[in-house]
């Protein structure tokens, strides 16, 4: 798997790909977690075309910027934040 957009990223702290975790729909696709960008933490998400996402080349975008400009409908299924910073999620 080839995060296609990571060299431009350098304010994003990916995680390792076995951590990618998925967390809703964005239409009918699913919605990964890969990553948090180092100053808020913001989400980072990437969107599998496939049910096998380590076979695909991922483009990351931030959850929010494609909350609010992105042309479907984003679906959480899975909570994104947690208290305890030793989780994936934190």
């Amino acid at each position: 798997m080839t995060i296609q957009n990571q060299s431009f990223l350098a304010y994003v702290d990916f995680f390792s790909e076995d951590q990618f975790q998925v967390i809703g729909e964005y239409g009918d696709r699913k919605l990964l977690l890969i990553g948090r960008a180092k100053a808020y933490r913001e989400p980072i998400v990437a969107i599998s075309e496939s049910d096998k996402p380590n076979q695909e080349n991922l483009i990351a975008y931030d959850l929010y910027e494609l909350m609010k400009f992105g042309c479907h409908r984003v679906t959480l299924t899975s909570e994104i934040w947690s208290n305890d910073e030793s989780k994936l999620l934190s």
